[in-house]
């Protein structure tokens, strides 16, 4: 019979992904949220487990390829449309192959707000409208409810269907899908680990109480003035009320910098032969001036397979799109490395557990950590100001 310390011994041996309680055939796993809101697997009515040993087999982690992954091809570009790359997180990239995706009969599994704001799950998306559920980052780790049953029943009737996660639920699809191949897409978000819906919750409660009404409207990567950098936090509320605030600036940003789960702090799937078709993110290597530089935001795409080739060429009409050499490519560190467990991490969590978001964002080390982002980003944003003004040769103008 399967015991909890087969599945994981430590906290930083299960990413989250959910496929062992997925294909567990006599639902004898069930997953849970620990103090922190990060969701782990349990054990519930261990005499009917049948050893039939899925659950340990397809677990991405204990069934990781050690061998890098390698890279074809290197992108960035944007969405040719202007208006709906204001309404994205970065060049909107995701957004204009799922559009290609739908319009050729194909289904978009990607990961959308629950009505109330307050969670994070993955949806199945049949239409350009619903596509709109998907834009913008989301900072949290997604429940999976029931989407590998719906994959594998979309799959089962040949449809094709793209995937949009971060890379351990990829991996997690690969591992349950890997004879579906041919109708299987997937794309990988360049992922700096998420925080947990504990923190969402909160953060959504807080604003609620601010403004004494329900919230109508949230993103995390709000493009104040259309501008792609830097990222605030918008929300709107059904009495009329707004809130803007920058991102790394608030208690939010602070929970996203020192609450991640535990997995992302070793990571084992990063840079792994379990990785999507496709690698897309921010492309911050680009600056004014240069080929491809969009205000607006500008997506990197790194291409895995030959079927992630086909993904950019399904959306040559609505995104502009460049190619781009390799050191740019590869620019940002959270591609192939896991963060680093911050320094303060255990004061943050007790903080965070014993008295909630707020009290935990007031700690002077997490005020003290906001001002110095802060100093960094206004000397970073003067430094490039001053850079345009006696290096116009640059072409930084």
């Amino acid at each position: 019979m399967i015991k909890i310390e087969d599945l994981f011994k430590n906290k930083d041996e299960c990413c989250g992904c959910e496929l062992c309680a997925n294909v567990c055939p006599k639902n004898v796993i069930v997953m849970h949220d620990d103090e922190e809101g990060f969701f782990y697997p349990h054990i519930v009515d261990q005499d009917k487990c049948i050893d039939c040993g899925l659950c340990l087999n397809l677990c991405p982690i204990k069934s990781i390829d050690k061998t890098q992954s390698q890279f074809l091809e290197f992108y960035a570009g944007s969405l040719v449309d202007k208006k709906e790359l204001a309404s994205c997180a970065s060049g909107g990239l995701a957004t204009a192959i799922s559009k290609a995706i739908i319009k050729d009969g194909g289904i978009v599994y990607g990961v959308s707000y629950s009505d109330n704001w307050q969670g994070v799950q993955y949806e199945r998306i049949i239409s350009n409208v619903s596509i709109n559920q998907l834009k913008t980052s989301k900072y949290v780790q997604a429940r999976k409810n029931d989407i590998y049953q719906q994959i594998a029943d979309d799959l089962r009737l040949g449809k094709t269907v793209l995937f949009i996660g971060l890379p351990c639920d990829v991996a997690a699809v690969n591992r349950k899908f890997v004879n579906a191949a041919s109708h299987l897409f997937t794309i990988e978000l360049i992922c700096h680990g998420p925080t947990s819906c504990k923190v969402q919750k909160q953060y959504c409660e807080k604003l609620e109480k601010k403004y004494g009404s329900k919230l109508e409207f949230f993103s995390m990567r709000y493009k104040k003035n259309g501008k792609w950098l830097p990222f605030y936090i918008y929300a709107t509320f059904k009495n009329g009320a707004k809130h803007v605030e920058l991102f790394h600036s608030s208690i939010y940003g602070a929970s996203f910098r020192y609450l991640k789960r535990p997995s992302c702090y070793t990571c084992k799937i990063k840079g792994s032969k379990l990785t999507g078709d496709l690698m897309i993110g921010d492309y911050h290597y680009v600056e004014k001036g240069m080929p491809g530089y969009d205000p607006g935001g500008v997506s990197v795409a790194l291409v895995h397979t030959d079927k992630g080739k086909k993904l950019l060429a399904l959306c040559q009409e609505a995104f502009s799109i460049i190619r781009i050499d390799p050191q740019g490519g590869l620019a940002n560190g959270a591609i192939h490395r896991a963060f680093q467990v911050p320094e303060r991490r255990n004061e943050f969590e007790i903080a965070f557990v014993r008295h909630g978001i707020v009290k935990a964002g007031k700690l002077p080390f997490v005020i003290l950590s906001t001002l110095k982002r802060n100093l960094k980003y206004f000397i970073m944003k003067m430094g490039v100001k001053v850079k345009r003004i006696i290096i116009p040769s640059s072409g930084l103008k």
